[in-house]
């Protein structure tokens, strides 16, 4: 801790440095323009000369100060690169210290819901130290706070309460913020002779994924009341309510619709999608031709698991919804009715979702999308407190990464007005 405490401090006073340059560097480009318009209304030679001196010391002096600038930025980048690697070993530490302790590691989300159901969730040591260091974490400065495994284990099982996407894509847990390859190859395994070596060469190319670990977090607010007044049941159905459903809106949102590294988060499948699986369908048409372009990602060159379509709730009963009832020339029903509970078309499965683009359908085998979950959730405290509020900011932090293995398992339809 207390090496991480010097580093945040030197980046701190670097930082205050680097704005000092940044002062120094608007000053000088205020005399740069001041020296311009001198050189612009010099009437002699003398004048000239004159300016030419000031300008040369102005230029000497900005290329100092953005050396300096540079020379910084860089200490800077080495330095946060440092305090991560040291958060790390240190949190490692911790839990071989608790493992030493006798503390149960490795607990499963499952294992998590029976501990909930008996209630020794809230028995465990781990939960109690993490939720008595969360009530005092506003005098913790520049300090953050590890979640215990066994509250992030909770946390992530409560993403799928908030999600309509996340719970539908391959998910894989990792430990540490290192990236990783994933093999994507799904090709069949070659028969051979007891005796003879399998041939690498027959099962197609292997196709490798880079994963790395983009942050996502969310600041929110306690009030301290309820910090000094509430039991760790009623905090922690708080806190991990908050993170869990801020992480999964942000998930949901960078599954379907992410810009990878550009904006430093998962890429989404929308954008992924190839141009041959994108089609249009004109308002109005028979409901066959909106479920057709299903045939683009079932072409028999693999086994393909559950297709399911992703819409606006607004899109389904704009377009659908009449299409799944049928009526005949006395007003009867003779078709079924919708099941508005498990909404479907021609029998396949519809999830809503408010991220998707109007009048759009996404259809797809959602398990040729895989995230990468990085079990490293932790809490820290905000710079910026409510104090006439009388709250504390806590933010919530997780690292993931996320892709389409096979884009061409996706489709997107969009419906166009009628001509």
């Amino acid at each position: 801790m207390l090496k991480q405490l010097k580093i945040a401090k030197t980046i701190e006073i670097k930082r205050n440095k680097l704005k000092e340059l940044e002062t120094k560097m608007d000053a000088i480009k205020k005399r740069s323009d001041e020296a311009q318009a001198a050189l612009e209304e010099a009437k002699t030679e003398e004048d000239i000369k004159t300016v030419e001196a000031e300008i040369t010391e102005i230029e000497t002096e900005q290329d100092g100060v953005e050396t300096e600038k540079k020379t910084i930025e860089a200490e800077i980048t080495d330095l946060e690169t440092e305090l991560e690697d040291v958060k790390e070993r240190e949190s490692k530490t911790k839990q071989n210290q608790k493992r030493d302790k006798g503390v149960v590691e490795g607990m499963n989300r499952m294992q998590v819901r029976e501990l909930l159901k008996t209630g020794e969730y809230y028995k465990r040591s781990d939960v109690i130290e993490f939720y008595e260091k969360f009530k005092n974490l506003r005098a913790v400065t520049g300090g953050e706070l590890l979640i215990p495994e066994v509250v992030v284990n909770r946390i992530m099982d409560m993403l799928g309460d908030y999600s309509n996407i996340y719970t539908l894509v391959d998910r894989i847990q990792v430990k540490g913020t290192a990236r990783i390859l994933i093999d994507t190859d799904t090709t069949p395994a070659t028969w051979v002779e007891q005796s003879s070596s399998l041939p690498v060469g027959d099962v197609g190319q292997l196709a490798y994924i880079d994963f790395d670990g983009f942050k996502v977090g969310k600041i929110t607010f306690v009030d301290n009341f309820l910090l000094s007044d509430a039991n760790y049941i009623n905090l922690d159905e708080y806190v991990s309510k908050k993170i869990a459903r801020a992480i999964a809106l942000a998930l949901d949102l960078s599954i379907l619709s992410g810009t990878g590294l550009a904006g430093k988060q998962p890429t989404g499948i929308l954008p992924s999608i190839p141009a041959e699986n994108r089609v249009t369908v004109p308002e109005g048409s028979p409901i066959s031709e909106y479920v057709k372009p299903i045939g683009l990602i079932d072409t028999g060159d693999d086994v393909v698991g559950e297709i399911r379509a992703i819409m606006r709730r607004s899109t389904y009963y704009a377009y659908f919804l009449e299409m799944t009832i049928n009526v005949n020339g006395d007003g009867e029903v003779v078709g079924r009715l919708p099941n508005l509970v498990r909404p479907d078309i021609l029998g396949i499965p519809v999830t809503f979702s408010n991220h998707m683009p109007v009048d759009t359908v996404l259809y797809g085998e959602f398990d040729k999308y895989t995230l990468v979950e990085r079990e490293n959730i932790t809490i820290d405290n905000s710079e910026h407190v409510r104090f006439v509020e009388d709250q504390m900011a806590f933010r919530g932090k997780g690292r993931f990464d996320g892709k389409p293995t096979k884009p061409e398992a996706f489709a997107l339809v969009t419906i166009t007005p009628a001509i």
